[in-house]
């Protein structure tokens, strides 16, 4: 059986790289870390533990929250933990997909593709029903029951009956409750590839897509109350068996932007190769350039060139993310781990004549104060930050503590 316990070494496999940041006494020490968790597994482990309070804020159109207690964040991790080991749960993975896309796209066969999108995700999946799941299958235990249960009866979630945006057990719970949808639109007939990432979809299929987002309809493979946002829902026919007059087709999916051929000619022997352009999402692309207009005007208020300048060595490099410092693992993030299918350079270049333009600007009122602000060696040693390179050679920037990235982000939560 499966240890549910929320022992020391229990909570300790479940410290992440962010626990660094977001809670600083964990980086003073080893000693004093294990001192905090033995003092988070006593308070969970005390008969009058409950989840004591959340905070949230807007976020556009949603309400993202977030635990305010360390106790409390911990309580959950372990219980998340648990369900993603008894239900095998894992989110999909995003590289396999693109790669998977690509791989499709590149084939000179007749195919349509859909795109769709689920409605208010997290806020239309009911709660109710995931925890008479839990209860029903009986593999959790009773005190993480009664956690879970007290945790969805806070006031702050009287006003709905889904699942809070931005908490970790959101996602493993929502991925148990679209589990039977994805296996039924999977084993549809003439569907040969189904994807789903949270809430974004996309199927190819030989049939047509009218009739294929029937079927998901009437049939009722999406458990109420989720409902598809049909203005998001989006269709793509590689259809031209002539090859002439060829068509770009292009979409948006998991932040990359692919631009491929209507045309499904074949070649004598075999399918004609197509060519596939793999690019960065255009609203992907607009938060680079909006994380750095930022960075400059926060240099404009505090005059810290050495944070500017680790902030531009940040968004045009890469460096390491610590899923479990006590295990030693170790995963990366940045501008080629999040985009290693790139194989158009031009939008590199495009986000590096931006930023160089930036710098270097004369014109309207921003530009003039930026350059103004800086001495010709400063202009020159930010220009040697450059996207494309930074992707070229997937340099790995490790001198990033924890402290040091959160001062980094700090400008672009706005943004």
């Amino acid at each position: 059986m499966l240890n549910q316990s929320y022992g020391v070494s229990d909570l300790l496999r479940l410290i992440t790289f962010d626990d660094y940041k977001k809670y600083e006494r964990f980086g003073e020490s080893r000693q004093n870390t294990l001192a905090i968790i033995t003092d988070i597994a006593s308070t969970i482990n005390s008969d009058d533990y409950q989840i004591s309070s959340i905070a949230k804020i807007q976020d556009n159109e949603n309400q993202i929250f977030s635990l305010t207690n360390v106790e409390d964040d911990f309580a959950l991790r372990k219980i998340n933990d648990t369900i993603k080991r008894f239900y095998k749960v894992k989110q999909a993975d995003r590289n396999l997909i693109v790669n998977q896309i690509i791989v499709l796209l590149q084939e000179a066969i007749p195919m349509s593709i859909i795109k769709l999108d689920l409605k208010q995700f997290y806020e239309s999946i009911d709660r109710n029903w995931i925890l008479d799941k839990l209860k029903d299958d009986a593999l959790l235990s009773v005190n993480a029951i009664r956690i879970l249960e007290h945790f969805f009866s806070l006031s702050d979630f009287s006003g709905f009956t889904g699942l809070p945006r931005g908490i970790g057990i959101s996602a493993t719970l929502s991925e148990l409750y679209l589990r039977d949808f994805d296996r039924k639109v999977n084993r549809l007939d003439n569907v040969y590839f189904y994807a789903r990432y949270v809430d974004d979809i996309i199927l190819f299929t030989t049939e047509s897509p009218k009739a294929i987002i029937e079927k998901i309809k009437q049939n009722g493979l999406l458990r109420k109350p989720l409902v598809f946002n049909d203005k998001k829902t989006k269709i793509f026919e590689v259809d031209n068996t002539t090859g002439e007059n060829d068509k770009n087709l292009q979409f948006e999916y998991l932040g990359y932007r692919f631009v491929f051929s209507d045309s499904c000619k074949k070649s004598k022997s075999e399918f004609k190769d197509k060519k596939i352009i793999v690019s960065i999402a255009s609203r992907k692309v607009k938060k680079y350039k909006t994380r750095i207009v930022h960075s400059f005007l926060d240099f404009l208020k505090n005059n810290d060139f050495s944070l500017l300048e680790d902030r531009l060595k940040f968004l045009t490099g890469n460096y390491p993310i610590k899923r479990n410092p006590s295990e030693g693992t170790t995963l990366y993030a940045g501008l080629y781990y999040n985009y290693p299918f790139i194989n158009d350079e031009a939008i590199l270049i495009e986000l590096t004549v931006f930023l160089r333009k930036l710098i270097n600007s004369k014109s309207k009122s921003l530009g003039i104060k930026i350059n103004a602000a800086f001495s010709n060696d400063q202009k020159e040693q930010l220009s040697i930050y450059s996207f494309l390179a930074g992707w070229k050679n997937r340099k790995v920037n490790t001198d990033f503590r924890p402290e040091r990235v959160k001062q980094i982000k700090q400008c672009w939560y706005n943004g």
